[in-house]
């Protein structure tokens, strides 16, 4: 997700909010950030298994497909990410709205490949063990998601393999590149980590908080839902998307709505001692987007939304977010903060 970062200034006589009013903030995003810092190393230690393994066959994948620990390898990476991947979600919001913070989004999962090209191109090439230079190769968590469950011919060894050994060949069932997925593993938790020590030396303001909301909510519709109506989840195998293929984007849109009531809980008292029925409109707006959201992720799981029906739940959302964003920008500049 790249939301607008806004430029915010401060207007009249109120404060900054103090760290005690925003703490909550801060320990929401160390708690996530734990949590994805806790899937990275566990994707690292895996894809550094699976390299020792695959180095010792020689890297002929066909063996090494052969060999069930390096399919355990494999699987435990994927577990990894999986875990890391919908904590950052949970605190994407956050990240990606918050200027000292933003460039982390670009790297860890809205960036695009120097291939793509466009504004939010990764700043960085990576280096895999074998010398081999991906130059600017797209956000880590798309290149490990790429690699791992093989929607990227270039990151993938080309090797099918029953990986979980249920006779079948699943989506995904493909032995990944080793050099690829050690060096894109490496970096991704490198990356955590690093935004972990940010976050830990950020100190939020209302601008902040106000900037990152809404910057972020009106991204509902022309982020979330654009890229998952282009996905698996939606077209099925008709989507020729590389990226969120593996967790849905309602998923991913459900963990940043969380994010959000986590910011708002921040500025709520303050909103509240100056309009308590605007305070409970923007409670209520963003607790039912959570429900709604929530709805359509449960429905998910037994039934694929058609593209046509996929277009009105888009409609539907955008315009509760559209709501909630109107009454967040009446409550910046209730407490002075101008949104210019």
């Amino acid at each position: 997700m790249r939301p607008i970062l806004l430029t915010l200034g401060l207007l009249g006589t109120m404060s900054s909010a103090s760290a005690a009013d925003l703490g909550g903030v801060k320990t929401y995003l160390d708690g996530k950030l734990g949590t994805q810092l806790s899937g990275t190393l566990a994707l690292k230690t895996a894809a550094d298994a699976y390299y020792d393994l695959a180095r010792q066959a020689r890297f002929d994948y066909r063996a090494l497909a052969r060999t069930p620990q390096a399919r355990a390898a494999v699987l435990a990476a994927r577990r990894g990410w999986t875990q890391a991947s919908p904590a950052y979600e949970d605190i994407e919001g956050i990240v990606a709205g918050v200027e000292t913070l933003s460039a982390f989004d670009v790297i860890l999962d809205a960036g695009t490949s120097g291939a793509e090209g466009g504004e939010d191109v990764v700043p960085f090439d990576l280096t895999l063990p074998s010398g081999k230079v991906l130059a600017k190769p797209g956000n880590l968590f798309g290149v490990t998601e790429g690699t791992l469950w093989g929607t990227v011919k270039a990151f993938g060894s080309g090797v099918p393999a029953d990986l979980n050994g249920n006779g079948r060949m699943d989506f995904g069932d493909t032995m990944p590149d080793a050099d690829v997925l050690k060096a894109a593993a490496a970096e991704l938790h490198a990356q955590s980590g690093k935004l972990q020590r940010a976050a830990r030396a950020w100190s939020p303001t209302r601008q902040d908080v106000f900037g990152a909301l809404i910057g972020n909510v009106p991204t509902v519709g022309p982020v979330f839902f654009e890229d998952w109506k282009t996905s698996p989840f939606v077209l099925g195998a008709r989507s020729q998307r590389t990226d969120f293929v593996v967790i849905s984007r309602l998923s991913d849109l459900a963990g940043n709505v969380s994010s959000w009531r986590a910011m708002y809980r921040g500025l709520s008292a303050d909103v509240k001692g100056r309009n308590p029925a605007l305070d409970t409109q923007i409670q209520a707006g963003l607790n039912e987007l959570a429900t709604y959201v929530g709805r359509l992720v449960s429905r998910e799981q037994t039934r694929r939304y058609t593209p046509e029906q996929a277009e009105a739940v888009q409609r539907e959302a955008q315009n509760r977010a559209t709501v909630i964003t109107g009454r967040l920008t009446q409550a910046a500049a209730l407490l002075g903060v101008k949104v210019d």
